[in-house]
């Protein structure tokens, strides 16, 4: 099987591929020289291929993406119908849920108040802020990224509430399981509302001007999700409001956000530069090149994908905690 990968792996990542699948063929190349041809000779795709690429081919047994959203592969058309497709879930919770707790313990400390009195040498006390501690923690979407977070927030003695499409048995370390037609109904609980959503239709603007302000009126609101779930402009209205201690971004839309917008000037607004996950960390090097590898062997062995997504919904076809 001829095998491209877009995918940056480390130089001793590429051996461990080469020499755990030697009878496969193995091309490693950057998104920038990628050509149409390399493609139209591949049988497996590693890695987000640029627009400009061509990807309805016969010849794409299947691609496996390096992220975890997939909205824009399943669309009509951009695959052949005979190609499997695979998403990276699982790689970055690890690396997603450490930034999403030191983003909020950035808000509940005071953290940006600080950094800014350092720069200036100020010694000054702020006499407020928040703890996670036994605080009512809702996670919207749970799926990998949320059961990671969930386990992280156990050391803080959080009750923790998830919400996702369908139900399972409860996992480890949630509290409360309930399906998204709750949401209305269970936001108003929580003192931190934290969004792990992919992008779908159901999901876009899903967190308008009334859903935010269902949540309470001191609640920090996180998105490591994607930025289209919130509506921008309804959230600076709200925050205008005095509504809401904070709001962590790690995603927004649009991305990159303009410098000349306005909500980078609100105090109780953290934001990054959808930075959490990424390549940068060795839990999601970890996590992939494992991935990529047991993908492989499924394919050879004409088994179902881990992570494979239903082109209808856009969401995976099986979930799996870890």
């Amino acid at each position: 099987m001829k095998i491209l990968s877009l995918a940056p792996f480390t130089n001793q990542e590429k051996d461990i591929l080469t020499k755990t699948f030697p009878n496969h063929q193995f091309t490693f190349v950057k998104g920038a020289k990628l050509t149409q041809d390399m493609i139209d000779n591949c049988d497996m795709l590693i890695g987000n291929a640029p627009d400009r690429i061509n990807l309805n081919r016969a010849n794409l047994k299947a691609i496996q993406l390096a992220s975890a959203g997939s909205d824009t592969y399943v669309k009509k058309g951009v695959l052949n119908h005979n190609t499997l497709l695979a998403n990276a879930s699982g790689s970055y919770g690890k690396a997603i849920s450490e930034h999403t707790i030191g983003m909020i313990l950035a808000l509940n400390k005071n953290f940006k108040t600080y950094f800014n009195n350092m720069n200036n040498h100020i010694w000054q006390e702020v006499k407020s802020g928040k703890e996670l501690y036994h605080s009512t923690v809702i996670i919207v979407g749970l799926g990998d990224l949320g059961y990671e977070i969930a386990k992280r927030l156990k050391a803080f003695d959080c009750k923790v509430i998830g919400l996702k499409r369908t139900l399972i048995d409860i996992p480890e370390y949630v509290d409360e399981l309930h399906t998204m037609d709750k949401l209305d109904e269970i936001l108003p609980q929580g003192d931190f509302v934290i969004l792990c959503l992919p992008q779908s239709q159901e999901t876009i603007n899903l967190f308008n001007k009334k859903r935010l302000l269902l949540l309470k009126k001191d609640a920090v609101l996180v998105n490591v999700g994607r930025g289209s779930a919130i509506n921008t402009n309804d959230l600076k209205e709200v925050l205008d409001l005095n509504h809401l201690y904070g709001v962590a971004l790690d995603v927004i839309d649009p991305e990159p956000y303009p410098e000349n917008s306005d909500l980078w000037n609100y105090d109780n607004v953290f934001i990054t530069p959808h930075v959490s996950g990424g390549f940068a960390w060795k839990s999601v090097h970890e996590y992939f090149l494992n991935l990529v590898i047991r993908n492989i062997k499924h394919l050879d062995n004409n088994e179902p994908l881990e992570n494979e997504v239903d082109f209808t919904t856009g969401y995976r076809k099986i979930v799996k905690y870890n």
